[in-house]
């Protein structure tokens, strides 16, 4: 069932402010990795910038803890220029969890001191467990940070419930993930290559790589020649190769780190199924990504997930933690060619008709427009504006 998030009134608010008429974003590095990057990427692929007057800023770059302090620094310069420099800023910040979130706090203060609204857009599915593990006045910061935004976008309904317990005074929309459908004939096609097992995100412990592994070693007796793939880094990765190790799973088991674009696509199209057995979750963007290439999905019933997956219908969903029931999942779908076409088919066809690109953009653009901010329409296009940290872009 689609579900339509409620149209909030903006007016109150913003009759306290100057009405906008442009758009200071802050990120991550575009350059980086991560679901914040690939939620912006898209929308620049989309044309957002192309229709709205919008400025990126980054306040953050993968690196050592000296780089990541040098980001910081640099990119609230660059806000606190911008937010002088631009004609009436609405300043949309995406935000997870930990650290991100304070780095983006001092954003919210830069913009206050403007006397500009913050659109605050929530990423990372841990950012309640962050809160949890908050001391009281980091919690009082936290709940203030949220209350005081113009609008704070969550990414489905569960998570606007979560981020309503955390701060009952928030004003609270939810913008779902989108992602692009590649062509039709860039889809996978039956027979191409050694079965796959897809897993693609950080590998941690919270995305349930270690049960992964554990059900895939389950299954490898039954299944032929299937292979297991981690696309991604994080910190579990060297458990998970030790666990695999242990399970004597040899060179059914491979980690590909990070996969830009090119290389993400390759492993999209040669999957056989993907699988995201997670603890926690927002909307995820890998998840989105791999039903838009058509492929059988597997996932746990958590945060958004269960708004985009219908078990038996788009996908199949068990319980997180679950290995048995994991690896019965995964053995049902290689041993049902049929079943994996009909969930695959109907995988992509949610994502075209809830989850696209350019649903997402519109309406982020009408929410713009509740602002003042005018698409530029018939307006020739730009030269995307981005911030010195991501011009090589």
């Amino acid at each position: 069932m689609c579900i339509r998030a409620r149209t909030m009134d903006l007016r109150g608010p913003l009759m306290a402010q100057r009405r906008c008429r442009t758009v200071l974003m802050v990120g991550t590095d575009l350059a980086g990795m991560g679901g914040i990057r690939t939620v912006v990427e898209g929308y620049i692929q989309a044309g957002l910038f192309d229709e709205i007057d919008c400025t990126y800023v980054t306040t953050h770059r993968p690196g050592s803890p000296g780089t990541k302090v040098l980001a910081a620094l640099s990119g609230w310069a660059r806000v606190a220029l911008r937010l002088i420099t631009l004609d009436s800023p609405l300043v949309h910040i995406h935000l997870s969890s930990r650290a991100s979130f304070w780095r983006k706090s001092v954003v919210c203060l830069l913009a206050r001191l403007a006397r500009r609204p913050y659109l605050l857009h929530v990423h990372g599915s841990e950012f309640a467990q962050f809160y949890e593990e908050c001391s009281p006045r980091a919690r009082r910061i936290v709940r203030g940070v949220l209350a005081r935004a113009t609008l704070v976008l969550a990414l489905s309904q569960a998570w606007r419930e979560t981020l309503r317990e955390i701060s009952p005074r928030a004003r609270l929309e939810v913008l779902t993930n989108a992602v692009p459908l590649p062509p039709l004939e860039e889809l996978r096609r039956p027979g191409r290559g050694r079965p796959t097992l897809l897993f693609l995100g950080e590998v941690a412990r919270h995305k349930g790589v270690l049960e992964l592994a554990r059900a895939f070693a389950q299954v490898t007796d039954r299944v032929g020649q299937l292979q297991l793939v981690y696309g991604g880094t994080g910190s579990a990765r060297e458990e998970v190769r030790e666990l695999t190790a242990q399970l004597k799973l040899g060179d059914r088991v491979e980690f590909t780190g990070w996969l830009e674009a090119q290389r993400k696509r390759a492993a999209f199209a040669g999957a056989t199924i993907f699988v995201l057995p997670s603890y926690v979750e927002g909307m995820p963007m890998a998840l989105l990504e791999a039903m838009s290439w058509g492929l059988p999905t597997i996932a746990t019933a958590v945060g958004g997930v269960p708004e985009v997956i219908t078990h038996e219908v788009n996908g199949l969903l068990v319980p997180p933690g679950d290995i048995e029931a994991l690896a019965a999942a995964v053995a049902r779908l290689m041993g049902d060619p049929a079943l994996r076409q009909r969930l695959g088919e109907a995988a992509r066809e949610t994502i075209a008709t809830r989850f696209s690109i350019g649903t997402a953009v519109e309406r982020l653009i009408g929410i713009y427009r509740r602002f003042g901010i005018e698409p530029r329409g018939a307006h020739p296009r730009r030269e995307i504006c981005l911030d010195a940290a991501t011009s090589d872009k």
